[in-house]
């Protein structure tokens, strides 16, 4: 009910951010797969918002493939880079996790970066949105907000159903105690890889429709790291589960647009205190 009354009241404050509302849902959800589940808090989950939002934007540029199909590629893609990187990171815990996803993020968007014909020589990739060659005409500010909404009921439904799955239970003894799991047989590694795997799933198909939405691509705008502030800090906020995520979006939001539009200054400040919130939340786990 309070995230309801909270998303009414936002759309009709500020008509234009029901799209960040969401996509904020959608990457808190993302997070809550791996830092709320299974206990393993991701500094750098924007790694696979960037991954996914290059995929779909070099399958409709490239390949002329249609958003619509370019997107769940983005989406398979991102997941596919968690399970190989996943079994490397998710050796360590607790906040040396943290720095390895940071230091992943930072080197993936580095290789971008310098990726030979990757994007052209401005270093921008652009999705062609006009003429006869754009692969998919643009859905508009209600058509991108729709797809956001059914993106974020399809995160939260995909996170009702693991909660309440084997693999969910699997999780949650890992984070209450890792070694406890694997005294009692459990899996604990593929268990593990799976939820940063699907984890990156939902933050690669987020940022597929990011990258519809805003055309011109380059690193620092698919790796930009307040992404990964918004999604530990959302979950951190409205706590874990299913609609805790949710209810830390559009808290976090508020507080964001509140200080954005009262004390635009201040915004960095906010950012830096949430980091500095969830590293004593880790520690004092």
């Amino acid at each position: 009910m309070a995230v309801a009354i909270g998303a009414g009241a936002l759309a009709l404050a500020r008509p234009g951010s029901l799209d960040t509302l969401l996509l904020y849902a959608v990457l808190a959800q993302s997070w809550n797969l791996i830092g709320g589940l299974a206990g393993y808090a991701s500094f750098g989950q924007v790694v696979f918002f960037g991954v996914g939002g290059y995929l779909t934007a070099l399958a409709m540029v490239r390949l002329g493939l249609s958003f619509y199909l370019a997107m769940p590629l983005g989406g398979l893609g991102a997941a596919l880079f968690g399970l190989a990187v996943g079994d490397l990171v998710l050796r360590v815990r607790g906040l040396y996790f943290a720095v390895a996803t940071l230091v992943l993020a930072g080197a993936t968007k580095a290789v971008l970066s310098s990726w030979p014909g990757l994007a052209g020589p401005s270093g921008v990739l652009t999705i062609t949105t006009v003429g006869l060659h754009q692969p998919t005409a643009r859905p508009g500010p209600l058509g991108f907000d729709a797809v956001y909404l059914a993106l974020a009921a399809v995160s939260t439904a995909g996170v009702s159903v693991l909660v309440r799955s084997r693999l969910g239970d699997s999780l949650a003894v890992i984070r209450d105690d890792e070694d406890l799991a694997g005294a009692l047989g459990i899996a604990v590694r593929p268990a593990k890889v799976a939820a940063f795997s699907l984890s990156g799933a939902l933050a690669g198909l987020a940022g597929g429709v990011y990258a519809f939405q805003v055309t011109a691509l380059s690193p620092a705008v698919l790796f930009a790291p307040l992404l990964s502030v918004v999604m530990v800090a959302a979950v951190v906020a409205g706590g874990a589960g299913v609609l805790g995520p949710l209810r830390g979006a559009v808290l976090l939001w508020l507080l964001s647009a509140g200080v954005g539009s009262l004390a635009p200054e201040l915004r960095d400040v906010l950012v830096a205190s949430l980091i500095v919130a969830v590293v004593l939340v880790e520690e004092g786990r």
